[in-house]
């Protein structure tokens, strides 16, 4: 044989092997129909990252009050309050009114606005407020003199 020719044997016989469908599962967690159960297998195979968790309450906190298409995946072993609290604590970095209504501004980004025109419950800046969810989807914020308003998030 000539070096040409077994130089090229290992390129022909890699090219004569069959390779994997890209259909086949490569692991018994790819064949979950169910993208949770999807998640729960490979979560319990393969265990996030340590600060996965962590992330994942944070974002949770970012992203309360606005709407959402479908209840959240959880990371194993992750409790539904971590991904869905009932409750957030902020601290008020601004508020415009207009027309008898308010926009609260908080530090942490996220924008109110309260439902109904209202001169109860007074808020400035700095004020730490606590907002909880309410019945059918309402969203309550309360201030420190213990004043409840009805808001909905704006951003």
């Amino acid at each position: 044989m000539t070096t040409t020719r077994r130089a090229l044997l290992p390129l022909v016989l890699a090219c004569a092997l069959p390779l994997p469908s890209a259909a086949q599962a490569t692991h018994p967690c790819a064949s979950q129909a169910n993208p949770a159960n999807r998640l729960a297998c490979y979560d319990k195979a393969f265990p996030p990252a340590p600060g996965v968790r962590e992330a994942a309450a944070r974002q949770a906190v970012q992203d309360f009050g606005l709407e959402k298409e479908a209840s959240p995946l959880r990371n194993a072993g992750q409790p539904v309050e971590e991904i869905d609290p009932d409750r957030i604590e902020g601290q008020v970095a601004k508020v415009v009114y207009h027309g008898g209504k308010r926009d609260i501004a908080l530090a942490n980004g996220q924008v109110w606005a309260t439902i109904e025109a209202t001169s109860t419950g007074h808020l400035r800046e700095g004020d730490a407020v606590t907002l909880r969810k309410g019945m059918m989807g309402n969203f309550l914020l309360t201030t420190p003199a213990g004043a409840t308003l009805r808001v909905r998030r704006v951003r």
